[in-house]
């Protein structure tokens, strides 16, 4: 074989190699991408769910249950017009300043 192919030939096969190496890598990167994610989802805290690294054979940490306590909707609902009203009467005294 002539020196050329045997050089293109070994170019090919460095690039096929390269081409597995950084699918393998993506795989990886992969699932550590959803290992944190569902870290997060599960304890709801990001630094821990990003400090646990892979953990593909660790067991799940336990799930938080929240329990709704009775409000007053009444007394929240008015708390929350108020504070909108407030926003939006700052929200427009900026905008005529501006103007």
């Amino acid at each position: 074989m002539a020196p050329g192919y045997v050089i293109a030939l070994t170019c090919e096969a460095a690039g096929l190699i390269g081409l597995v190496v950084g699918l393998l890598r993506m795989r990886t990167e992969r699932r550590e991408r959803a290992a944190g994610l569902r870290g997060l989802l599960l304890t709801g805290n990001a630094t821990a769910a990003g400090a646990g690294g892979h953990r593909s054979g660790a067991p799940a940490p336990h799930r938080v249950i929240v329990v709704p306590t009775p409000a007053n909707t009444q007394h929240d609902a008015t708390a929350a017009r108020a504070a909108l009203h407030r926003a939006l009467g700052l929200y427009t005294q900026l905008d005529r300043s501006a103007a």
